[in-house]
């Protein structure tokens, strides 16, 4: 398996013709590339301007403006995501640099997040590689692991699983809180961990100078009412994106990278609108066979290869029933079911 941000195609399990054929959709167009991180973040940051310009002189009405600021907070992620594949530019520097920047208004330090997600990459949906904190959100249990928790332990896992926490309440934990630690990192990853502290000190730099300039009260106002919602919306779209009616877990022997593809990815069909505020990612299937993809190549690879037109399709209505239930892996089943149908 390819290791995280290089540019590269998973293969194992995908037929040699596919994998030319995917392998086309490879490789970025600077100019195109370049204008979506100017363009996104420019209109990020105006946005962040006028709501603070506005709160400044009592113009409450420019919070209109935060569900926009959330939308391109998410398309943001989704940039700086790009960038830990390789796949946004072709230099890994500008990839690299970039990243780091979009990582200050994510308020995610690249490069430990690019390392913990390049091992959800490599082996999700594999039953030997569970238990990760990182990949809290397309983890799972079986039901014979549920059924010999005591019922102390049930009661927990079920109040775990809640959509109401993971969903609406651990999203701003995780970003306001969780990532300003080096949490489940070994010590050898000394980029990483040095990169979570660096990228704290330039948060407190920014948010303290915005605190000076217009008050503490109206950053943590403005912060909340962006970040929240788009914390909210990315956890949900990675949730759906790997737990749904259908999705299918193997242990290591039979696991491989194309079956995962299709059988353990969900496909996100958006409104145009939503594509573009997501990057296209709810594409999923086809990130997952080939990170080198830029986001603006997903849905025309997608599109190309009848191998892909049986993956799970699912709308922002489906996701939201889906976010609700398919929480244990049933082996005898060989299929994910709800907590409410196990006793």
């Amino acid at each position: 398996m390819t290791g995280f941000g290089e540019n590269k195609l998973e293969t194992s399990g995908c037929s040699d013709e596919t994998a030319r054929s995917v392998r086309k959709y490879q490789g970025s167009h600077f100019w195109t590339s370049l204008f979506q991180v100017l363009s996104t973040i420019s209109l990020l940051l105006l946005c962040y301007v006028l709501i603070y310009a506005g709160l400044m002189r009592g113009w409450w009405w420019s919070l209109v403006l935060t569900p926009l600021a959330s939308g391109l907070s998410i398309r943001t992620f989704v940039l700086q995501h790009d960038c830990g594949h390789g796949s946004l530019f072709k230099k890994r520097w500008t990839n690299d640099v970039t990243g780091w920047l979009c990582s200050l208004l994510t308020l995610t330090p690249y490069d430990h997040w690019k390392k913990h997600h390049g091992l959800h990459h490599g082996s999700w949906n594999n039953m030997d590689t569970r238990g990760r904190l990182s990949d809290l959100y397309s983890d799972c249990i079986t039901v014979a692991e549920y059924r010999k928790m005591t019922r102390l332990k049930k009661f927990l896992y079920r109040m775990s699983k809640n959509p109401l926490l993971t969903v609406f309440l651990m999203p701003p934990v995780i970003f306001f809180i969780v990532y300003r630690f080096a949490f489940d990192t070994p010590r050898h990853w000394i980029r990483e961990r040095a990169g979570v502290y660096a990228t704290n000190l330039c948060l407190v730099a920014m948010f303290g100078g915005l605190s000076w300039l217009v008050g503490w009260k109206l950053v943590l106002l403005v912060s909340f009412m962006v970040i929240y919602p788009a914390a909210v919306t990315g956890v949900w779209l990675f949730l759906v994106q790997h737990k749904f009616e259908g999705v299918q877990w193997a242990e290591h022997p039979q696991w491989n990278n194309y079956d995962a593809v299709v059988t353990g990815c969900s496909f996100l069909r958006f409104s145009r609108i939503m594509r573009w505020f997501t990057g296209d990612i709810g594409t999923h299937h086809v990130h997952h066979m080939a990170p080198g993809i830029p986001n603006y190549r997903l849905l025309a690879c997608h599109d190309a290869h009848p191998a892909f037109q049986n993956v799970k399709i699912l709308t922002w209505r489906d996701g939201i029933r889906e976010a609700r239930s398919n929480v244990l892996w049933d082996e005898d089943m060989q299929a994910m079911v709800d907590l409410r149908s196990v006793t």
